[in-house]
């Protein structure tokens, strides 16, 4: 039986307008500073607004849209900061409408590592900062990638996250998975429901609300999503 055992890493947390450095990563000239930026911009988007698990906004709200999402992928990171982002200002914290955070993978492989960071994160009410956070980051990666070191500096600077807390479930979340070959996560079944409605390996979205449910179109517009919300916010006729 394998034994998956964390990176630890050692940091300095200094927080900014707009961005918090935490890590020291060696390159070319010595080590240099690794910024993970957005921590404020992100808190004003999502503070106040109530979250459990993958859902932001109220369970109240009539209208309800399932985002698709590969947080790994620049092209989400664009679509989320264009279209999810003012829907989030505009809907979601408006009342009109709650906000669920479906992993999906858009290329071969599977949506693991990141995904599964996010989804601990909402364990404490706090997966939308993971993931945003994520999202505007990428460029910050490293060769490596959204790799475990990575999600351990984004968890260390989403605001309201418990570090030790969501090194414990996310060190048990990968451990599930590289000994249980049978063992699902909700990350599993978001990738599930993908299948079921013939998604294209680009960001989705599904609203659904009294005038009925719509699937919209692969990487719709912020104007898309706002008629589609819009059409079925009244009840159908």
């Amino acid at each position: 039986m394998s034994v998956w055992v964390p990176r630890t890493i050692i940091a300095v947390v200094v927080l900014g307008v707009g961005v918090a450095i935490y890590s020291i990563a060696v390159g070319e000239g010595g080590p240099q500073a690794v910024e993970i930026e957005g921590r404020v911009e992100v808190q004003k988007l999502i503070a106040g607004i109530r979250q459990e698990g993958e859902r932001l906004g109220s369970p109240d709200a009539p209208v309800e849209i399932d985002v698709f999402t590969d947080v790994r992928a620049v092209p989400a990171a664009e679509f989320q900061l264009e279209v999810i982002d003012p829907v989030i200002v505009e809907y979601v914290r408006e009342g009109r409408a709650q906000i669920n955070l479906r992993h999906f993978s858009f290329g071969r492989t599977a949506v693991t590592e990141p995904a599964l960071g996010a989804y601990v994160a909402g364990e404490q009410g706090h997966q939308w900062q993971f993931a945003e956070l994520v999202l505007r980051n990428l460029s910050a990666a490293g060769p490596a990638g959204t790799d475990e070191e990575f999600l351990e500096r984004i968890a260390a600077v989403t605001p309201g996250l418990e570090k030790d807390e969501w090194d414990a479930a996310f060190t048990e979340e990968l451990r599930a998975q590289s000994e249980d070959p049978g063992y699902e996560s909700p990350v599993d079944e978001d990738g599930r429901l993908a299948f079921d409605l013939k998604l294209s390996a680009e960001p989705a979205v599904m609203v659904t609300g009294p005038g009925g449910a719509e699937t919209l179109p692969p990487t719709p517009s912020l104007a898309e999503v706002r008629a589609a919300i819009e059409r079925v916010e009244v009840p159908a006729t």
